[in-house]
């Protein structure tokens, strides 16, 4: 049994010794599968035992294995990173503004309702329509009276060229005035003459009440219809002189 059990260290030490043996893996790269190695003890009878019977020897099996050097860098485990698409963020344009070459006039800011409407159209009375104007010449735009006005009520007289070529530009323009009648002439009447390029224009013009709110930024008196718009007539305006 001594025999035995000294061969067994035997074989432990020798399964050691097999697994120091090798060389260092390298840090990066995983070392070889070591295939185990089997190694079956059996008790051996002495010499002087043949003639005895001994009972059957159950083996014994040791499976030495290569265990990695104290100090050797194990391969390092790369973890996958999860990535998606890049989302990129929304930016919304700015609207482009676009300044018209002439703009229209300031109108009322508020649209009444029909039963907000307390006087009735006043009747145009003079220049009859088609009437021609000439270059720095004067005209009179004459209306009937709707009765008295409040202090913040007024006559809205508007005048506007409309384009009838392709190029031509709109240009309008208008006045608050208590009296029933307005001395078209000089600076408020001469934008109204079209460019020489263009030959004569048709400007429209008609007349309504308002009721006075305020002013814009360039002083001109703003308002709220309160009265029903007249008709609406024309005159005819030759070109400026090149």
């Amino acid at each position: 049994m001594n025999k035995l059990l000294s061969a067994i260290v035997a074989l432990c030490a020798l399964a050691g010794l097999l697994a120091g043996c090798g060389s260092t893996p390298e840090p990066t790269v995983p070392p070889p599968t070591q295939t185990p190695w089997i190694v079956v003890v059996t008790a051996t009878p002495g010499v002087g035992d043949v003639a005895k019977v001994q009972p059957t020897q159950t083996p014994w099996i040791i499976i030495a294995t290569a265990t990695p050097t104290r100090g050797a860098a194990a391969p390092a485990t790369e973890t996958p990173t999860a990535t998606g698409p890049t989302q990129s963020p929304t930016t919304t344009p700015k609207p482009t503004q676009t300044k018209a070459a002439t703009s229209e006039p300031p109108t009322p800011t508020d649209t009444p309702d029909a039963s907000d409407l307390i006087y009735p159209p006043p009747a145009l009375l003079d220049p009859p329509n088609g009437r021609p104007v000439s270059w720095q010449s004067t005209v009179i735009l004459e209306w009937t009276s709707v009765g008295d006005l409040a202090e913040d009520e007024y006559y809205h007289l508007h005048m506007e060229r409309r384009p009838e070529t392709e190029g031509e530009d709109w240009y309008g323009d208008y006045v608050y005035t208590k009296d029933t009648s307005y001395l078209a002439e000089g600076d408020f009447l001469a934008p109204f003459h079209p460019p020489g390029d263009y030959g004569e224009s048709t400007v429209y013009w008609w007349v309504r009440v308002v009721r006075k709110t305020g002013e814009d930024d360039n002083g001109k008196p703003i308002g709220v219809d309160i009265g029903a718009h007249s008709e609406e007539r024309t005159l005819r305006l030759e070109p400026k002189p090149d």
